[in-house]
């Protein structure tokens, strides 16, 4: 089942739910098709990786997993507090993610229709 994400690569988010609460990190990929995230630091996980070839070496890696993207919310850049994402729509038909604290726009989704 295809699902929204309220957050895009690049965000500040911070986990809210599960062995990592309270931790903050950047969002480094999405994937919507699953629902989940991957967060800078969070959730580490260790891989068992054989060598392949003189510059990858075997060893034991560690690296970012995923977390479901319902376990973080977006931090907002202008009040610095974990916030829900709501949508405005201005009335030149563009089309923002806004803090639903502070009403500061975050960022521009959509631009509005050049006639």
């Amino acid at each position: 089942m295809a699902s929204k994400i309220h957050v895009k690569k690049d965000d500040k988010v911070v986990v809210i739910s599960g062995k990592d609460a309270g931790a903050q990190g950047q969002v480094l990929k999405t994937e919507p098709k699953s629902g989940r995230v991957v967060v800078s630091g969070v959730n580490m996980i260790k891989k068992h990786q054989k060598m392949v070839s003189q510059n990858k070496p075997s060893g034991i890696i560690e690296k970012e997993g995923t977390i479901d993207a319902s376990n973080v919310m977006l931090v907002c850049p202008k009040c610095g507090k974990a916030t829900r994402v709501g949508m405005r729509i201005a009335e030149d038909g563009a089309k923002y993610r806004v803090c639903k604290k502070c009403q500061a726009d975050i960022d521009l989704v959509k631009k509005a229709k050049e006639e």
